[in-house]
């Protein structure tokens, strides 16, 4: 098995989701979760008092139901579910010719698939998403915050109202991920993130686009849209037939 290259794509996924869900959030610092309020507090912000509550109430509503998750972008494209309640989640990612990456999540485990990628193991790898080192970036449901809203509002630099139900604004990774060597590889980029996002007449986060372009050019727009608010969320833990231990080398790639 090709563990050195399943390791390099495994950051990338990781960077792809954590810039592009709020609903996969990882821990902000070593050892404690987001949302728990003891995390370090965001640098001053321009953003208007009505505007950021108003869409922190909205962003909320994705840690108090399950809900399904579409990404699309020019890299990667996804879909999946999650319910924050019972900290259930099956998420798949298209990764081009990198492969499809499959995850699910039921508590504190974390299975791991992919196919299209030469040499990958047919199993799913499972792995302690509490174990993965500082950053833990396969615990996609943090506690505290399994619906990774109180990260993307903390992120939030500047925001504001735009029409009815509309917003516009700028992120900065850096003040919620300072220990995400992802995040640490893209330096000052990270600090300047362009946003929109659209709440629903229920007052529902339903629509967050941020413009990976100023990462890089290739990139283009990240859109991540939220729907069926409520619906039953199952999934099935795969037999241990079907699974494997996850090699200490993608452990260590996606604790980093």
């Amino acid at each position: 098995m090709n563990t050195r290259r399943l390791a390099t794509t495994g950051v990338a996924i990781v960077a792809a989701l954590s810039l592009g869900l709020t609903g996969c959030g990882t821990k902000t610092d070593a050892g404690t979760p987001a949302g728990n309020g003891t995390s370090a507090a965001p640098a001053t912000s321009s953003a208007p008092a009505d505007a950021r509550a108003e869409l922190s109430a909205a962003a909320q509503k994705l840690n108090q139901q399950s809900v399904r998750m579409k990404l699309k972008s020019a890299v990667i494209n996804g879909s999946g579910v999650m319910d924050p309640a019972t900290k259930t989640g099956d998420m798949t990612m298209k990764m081009g010719t990198g492969g499809t990456f499959r995850v699910l999540m039921l508590g504190d485990d974390a299975y791991l698939k992919i196919t299209g990628m030469p040499g990958m193991p047919k199993k799913w790898m499972h792995m302690d998403a509490t174990k993965l080192g500082e950053s833990g970036q396969l615990n996609l449901m943090p506690e505290g915050d399994p619906g990774g809203a109180k990260q993307m509002i903390d992120s939030v630099v500047d925001v504001e109202k735009t029409g009815a139900g509309t917003f516009a604004g700028t992120l900065d990774y850096t003040r919620t991920k300072a220990n995400d060597e992802s995040i640490k590889a893209l330096g000052d980029k990270a600090k300047a993130v362009p946003f929109t996002a659209k709440v629903d007449d229920q007052n529902r986060l339903v629509e967050f686009v941020i413009d990976t372009s100023v990462l890089h050019e290739s990139l283009g727009k990240m859109t991540t849209t939220y729907s069926d608010f409520g619906a039953p969320v199952s999934v099935r833990k795969p037999a241990a037939s079907e699974t494997q231990e996850a090699p200490a080398e993608l452990i260590k790639a996606m604790g980093s």
